[in-house]
């Protein structure tokens, strides 16, 4: 399986009511307000009908994660077997998906490489591409238009004919008073739209090592829990120090909270209110960054050390056509020509000696030699 990473989703958020409110909820609401305005002039003349898109959204969420509505990747072939439509239908379905806002093909399709079939082989897997992954999700604009629309909200103006005579209209689902152990959200800090708690929820959402609960809800949700620790600098390390810091003392940390900003909250209020300032992080951020300073330090010095061994090597090379190495040269030239001088004639007067003695013992009358 070909992983993608955690940071391929940042800032793409997560369902929220699992896969049959996914596919039987929100699916059919964002065609029904969308996909004359946003998906019919994109297709073309290849639509596709409301039917063929809810089927492949529910054989599509069948393959994600449950909690999350990532890591959906079925190949389209296997869509088309599940709903009994062609490859092409399912590829204009999953193409009108992504134009409802209701879906994100975070990783595209696409067939391996000759070293990844190889690896593939190994392990017993004969596929020669990787499927596209998904990840399926709530649409915030769509959400907040459907709370709007709904025909149950408090104070409702539709009435009957047969109800008392007194109204009757549904009451708070939030209890009038605040947990002891949480904290009101707003209850610190300027407001919701302070910039700095703005930049603090915006980089906390897409770091890496934030919960993926982080990304179920908006910035504007959770600008006002957070607009404390922003104001005392907090940045998206503290959070996550913060969370890691109330596993460890409670021992446990459910994997997706019901209320994770009624959490995040508790987690503050755990933390004190007196000690924003004392920042989670700070003493791990400056411990980092103390190596970080001597890493750097370090390249420098290496740095300088490369840049005087180029001095040295520029001097040597200048050195090369001056006046001192010229005359160097020609002196060792000399003794080298004088060198071969004697070995010449030492070698001359040893061939004249063996010449004579061979001569000698010959009985021949010695002659001038060949050497001489």
């Amino acid at each position: 399986m070909l992983e993608v990473g955690e940071r391929a989703f940042a800032g793409v958020p997560c369902w929220s009511g699992r896969a049959e409110r996914w596919s039987i909820f929100t699916v059919p609401i964002a065609y029904d307000l969308r996909y004359d305005t946003h998906v019919r002039p994109v297709l073309g003349a290849n639509q596709v009908s409301r039917t063929a898109v809810l089927a492949v959204a529910a054989a599509r969420a069948a393959y994600a994660e449950y909690g999350t509505g990532r890591g959906s990747r079925p190949s389209n072939e296997r869509l088309a077997a599940d709903t009994g439509y062609s490859v092409r239908t399912v590829q204009r379905a999953d193409t009108a998906l992504r134009l409802l806002g209701v879906a994100t093909e975070v990783l595209r399709g696409r067939q391996r490489t000759r070293t990844e079939r190889l690896a593939s082989w190994r392990v017993g897997d004969k596929g020669r591409g990787w499927a596209s992954e998904w990840a399926l999700h709530d649409d915030a604009v769509l959400a907040r238009l459907v709370g709007k629309l709904s025909s149950h909200p408090e104070g409702s103006s539709f009435s009957s004919s047969i109800s008392r005579k007194d109204v009757v209209t549904t009451g708070r689902s939030r209890p009038a008073g605040v947990a002891k152990s949480g904290i009101g959200r707003g209850a610190w800090g300027p407001g919701p739209w302070d910039p700095r708690a703005g930049r603090l929820v915006a980089a906390w959402r897409a770091d890496p090592h934030s919960p993926p609960w982080a990304r179920r809800f908006t910035s504007n949700a959770w600008t006002r829990v957070l607009a404390g620790p922003a104001v005392h600098g907090w940045c998206s390390q503290d959070v996550n120090q913060l969370i890691r810091d109330w596993t460890g003392v409670k021992g446990w940390l459910p994997a997706d909270p019901h209320t994770p900003i009624g959490l995040v909250g508790a987690m503050i209020t755990w933390h004190g209110r007196e000690r924003l300032a004392d920042r989670p992080a700070a003493l791990d951020m400056a411990r980092e960054a103390e190596e970080l300073a001597k890493a750097r330090a370090r390249v420098a010095a290496q740095h300088l050390e490369r840049a005087a061994a180029e001095r040295a090597r520029a001097v040597g090379r200048a050195a090369v056509g001056g006046a001192g190495h010229t005359a160097a040269r020609a002196a060792a030239a000399a003794a080298a020509h004088r060198a071969v001088l004697r070995r010449t004639a030492s070698a001359a007067a040893d061939a004249a000696i063996l010449d004579a003695a061979v001569r000698a013992a010959r009985g021949t009358k010695p002659g001038p030699s060949h050497y001489e």
